[in-house]
Order: C-alpha cells, then structure tokens, then sequence
C-alpha cells in the first residue's frame, strides 16, 4: 500500500468515526433517524403552548397574558382581545390553546388560564372567535369550583376526545389540597369533560356512579398533568408531575382513578414518602414512573411522514432534565427511551407534531423560543438556524437554572414566600387573629380549637376532643400534613381545602399567613 493510499485510508477512517460518533448522539442504531435543531422562533416571553390555524399560521400563549401570531417562524401580530389573567405564582397565568376540531364550521379557539387573586383561584376554560387580529364572541365556559388557594387549580392542559368533547386538567394546588384530589365534591387534581359549548356530557363516568359527584369529573388522583395527547386508536394519554419522584406516564381512562396520593412513587417535599403503597387495588397503574423526577411537560404522539422511523412513538417535554425523551410504548411497556436535546439546555414546556410533520417545542424561558426537530443535517445555509445551547454554569443546580433561565419572576406569592421572617411581626398577627381560640402548649385548657405546639408534620384532624369539620376529620383520604405551606393556604382560604370548617377570624392574606405560618412551624415545645 503506498504512502497516499495509507494517507487516504487514515482521513477515511476518521470521517466515517465523526459520522458514527454523530449517529450514536443523534439516533438509535435500530431507527437510524437523524435530526437536527433549529430555533423557528425566538424572542418569546415564557410561552407555554402553540396551535395551528388551518392556514398554516401558529398561535402561541405568554403566560403573562399574551398571545402571539407567528407565520413562517415570525411573530406576525398580537392578538388583542385576549382574557384578562391572574400571574401572582410562577404557576398562573394564559396556559394552554386548542382550535375546535370543526373549525371550518365552528371557527372557534380554547384557551385555559387563572382567574381571581392569591388566596381565591378559579381556573378557566374559554372559547372565542378570531376576527383579523382579534378575538371576539369571548365567554367563559367553564369554571372551577370551589376556589382554591395558592399554588391552583390551573388548568394545564385542554384537549378533544374523539367524539370532540373537551377534556381538561385541573392541577392539585401544590401539597396543602392533596386532601381535595380523592374528594368527588370539587375539581382539584381531577381531568374534567365538557361539551364545546360548556355544557355537561350525560354520560361522564362519576356523576354515574355517585350521586354526590361533580358532573363534570372524568378522571381523579392526578396531581398535576403536564400534557394530553391521543394515540392511533383514539386513547387519551397524560404526563403528570410528581413532588419528588413519582412522575407517571398514564394512559387515561374515563372513571379512572390514578391514585394520588394515596398511591404513589414521590415523597413530599419534607422528605417522607406520601404512600406506603405504588399500586392498590381500585386505582390504575402508570404506564412509565420517574423517580427521581424529571419533570416532564409536554407530550405528542407522533404519526407523521417526516420521520418515518419515529412513527407510533411518544415525545414528552422535560422540565427538569431540560430535554425532550422519544418513547416507544408497544403492549403497554416502555421497550425505548432516547434523550434527543441532550445539550441545549432548555426547560421543554410543550411539544406538539405541526401539521408539517415536524417536531415543534416551546421553551420555558423569559427569552423563550420555539424550536423544531427537522430530519437529517442542515444545509448550509441552515447552518445559522441551527439552535445553540443556552448558557449555562458548569454543575449548577435547579435554582441557578431556574434563575438564568428567568423562571422565578418576582410574583406576589414567591416574594411573600421568600420574605425575610420577623418574629415579632408573626406573634403580633398571630395573637391578633388566632390565640383566642388556639393556644401555643398542649396543657392550656383554654383552647377552643386544637393547640399548635406540634402542628408542624401533624396530620390534620387527628387531636381528639375537637369538633372538626366532617372534611378535616381523620381519613386517610382527605386529610393533609401540616407544612408552612399548607398552613398558610389554610389560614387564607379554609373553605377550599376543607369544607365545612368554622374559624372565627377572618381569613388572613397570604403575606400575614406565611409569617404565621413560619412562626407556628419553628414552635419548640420546651420554650412554650
């Protein structure tokens, strides 16, 4: 062999070693799908879900309020008329949108979001037309019942069932409400089904099976669904996020219950497992768990021609791992997993097929984008859409990911939370609003309502001698872990978790309560 050819031979080798080193990041070996990344549309503030109009052009929410019109990957207009809304959480604000699946003949658009203040939310299912740059006809056309305190209920997520009913998610109000989510008497933690006009459907499975059941409920046990999306045969499938660990992937019934908390993988956020229990009779198994989470938002089924090795399988957003995993179901089983952004460090709120074929997603971000998955590589004059990835410190953690990411805005309920404690100003309020009822020490015979010493990591209702509402007494199914959190939405809204219940003070705001909530979780009994 001569010298150039042992020369040829070496650069040879080397290329087809780049390509292969290419093809293990960029596909499976038995798919052999490449793809590539490109940032379609940028300059968003934190979007959180897009559509189609059947002309092609894009609708994408801002959680702040806004939504935009983008055609050809640029932000044509802002849509006016759009529904005042509520943003005092990170967790608040303009969600999810869907066109009417008959939207020839019945042009409409849905639209989720939050109504109300901090201690009283409503979460919103609306409808409007679009006229030009406007929407008109607005009208809400469902509302959830009864008002929850903060932290929900949002309505993540909206879709349509086969029969063209709508379907939608009512997140559980963070770890004070989990009592509500096994409770059929309001729409906490639950996946709800209405007509497209807000009506009712007869034939909902609860309100079948319980007299004393909300008409609206389809499916409970649901902590917070991060998206929805149908399969080939018409099935309804759901991501949901756990606390720590627990993440599922469900495969959604109606009359199906998934369980939570009573049944699950995650711990709360004090450590401790909230179910001795995975699986029980009476509840379904997920399809998928994560534990650790990773957070996962987002989901489509794809059944497109653009990647045909990907068809059939699922693509969900990853908030927290900042990815988008492919999965292949086949019989009910997880059989493959491929992390397809496993560099751009992007929190992933939404993925959806476009009526193109291609992948779409929306980033989490105050400088949110939507980026498309496009197969195999980029020409070179696409080379400058090619998405890059987001600047981030070496080994930093979620809350330095969050803050460069522009997560944590400065919301009414996350500067009361994170306020500087002042003891003195959380004994004022306290004996203000609370001690004429509740005393500090187990051994005060004075006390109306139960004593507070050990309220931290106590299981609400569970003092004896006390008249509690019927929701708060002891059940395992209802009831809840006193935390500051929860202590301090039940100070502010205590109807909403547990009903019936008689506090003669008037409900506090939720700036005074997390003071007092502070104040009642740092007791130690040996000084009171």
């Amino acid at each position: 062999m001569s010298k150039f050819q042992v020369i040829f031979l070496s650069i040879s080798l080397f290329i087809a070693g780049c390509v292969e080193e290419v093809s293990e990041k960029n596909s499976i070996d038995s798919f052999e799908q490449t793809y590539w990344v490109e940032d379609y549309t940028k300059d968003l503030n934190f979007p959180w879900a897009i559509t189609w109009l059947p002309n092609g052009d894009l609708l994408v929410t801002e959680r702040l309020g806004k939504i935009k019109l983008i055609r050809k990957g640029n932000i044509i207009s802002e849509l006016q008329g759009v529904p005042e809304v509520m943003v005092s959480s990170p967790f608040d604000g303009l969600l999810d949108i869907k066109i009417d699946p008959d939207f020839k003949n019945s042009p409409y658009i849905y639209l989720s979001f939050t109504k109300g203040n901090t201690t009283e939310r409503v979460g919103v299912v609306y409808r409007a037309k679009i006229e030009g740059n406007k929407l008109v006809e607005g009208e809400e056309i469902f509302n959830t019942s009864p008002p929850a305190p903060t932290g929900g209920p949002n309505i993540t997520r909206i879709n349509f069932l086969s029969d063209k009913s709508i379907v939608a998610a009512v997140g559980s109000s963070g770890q004070h409400a989990y009592g509500m989510v096994q409770r059929l008497d309001g729409d906490i933690g639950k996946i709800i089904r209405i007509n497209r006009d807000g009506s009712i459907p007869m034939d909902n499975a609860f309100a079948a099976k319980n007299q004393n059941a909300k008409a609206e409920l389809w499916a409970t046990g649901l902590r917070s669904i991060g998206g929805l999306t149908l399969d080939d045969n018409d099935q309804l499938w759901g991501i949901e996020m756990g606390p720590q660990g627990g993440d599922e992937l469900n495969l959604i019934e109606g009359g199906g219950n998934y369980g939570f908390p009573l049944v699950s993988w995650g711990f709360d956020y004090s450590g401790r497992a909230l179910s001795e229990k995975q699986t029980a009779a009476g509840f379904v198994d997920p399809v998928v768990t994560w534990s650790p989470s990773i957070s996962p938002y987002g989901i489509t089924f794809y059944q497109g021609e653009v990647f045909p090795k990907w068809n059939g399988d699922f693509f969900i957003g990853v908030l927290g791992d900042q990815t988008i995993l492919r999965m292949r179901i086949r019989d009910g089983k997880l059989i493959e997993q491929q992390d397809l952004l496993y560099h751009l460090n992007e929190r992933i709120r939404s993925v959806e097929t476009g009526p193109d074929g291609f992948i779409y997603a929306v980033t989490d971000s105050s400088n949110g984008k939507i980026i498309r998955l496009r197969p195999g590589t980029p020409s070179e004059k696409e080379l400058t859409n090619v998405s890059k990835p987001f600047p981030m410190p070496k080994n930093s953690d979620i809350g330095e990911r969050l803050r460069h990411h522009g997560v944590m805005q400065n919301e009414e309920t996350m500067l009361a939370i994170q306020a500087t404690y002042d003891s003195e100003r959380a004994k004022f309020i306290y004996n203000q609003n609370c001690v004429s009822c509740h005393s500090l020490t187990a051994d005060s015979e004075s006390n109306i309502g139960p004593h507070l010493e050990s309220i931290a990591g106590r299981r609400s209702g569970s003092l004896p001698n006390y008249n509690y509402s019927a929701a708060m007494k002891t059940n395992n199914q209802t009831s809840v872990i006193w935390d500051s959190r929860t202590i301090a939405a039940y100070i502010t809204n205590p109807q909403a978790i547990f009903p019936g219940t008689k506090m003669i003070s008037t409900p506090l705001n939720f700036e005074d309560a997390v003071q007092v909530s502070n104040y009642l979780t740092r007791l130690n009994p040996e000084e009171n």
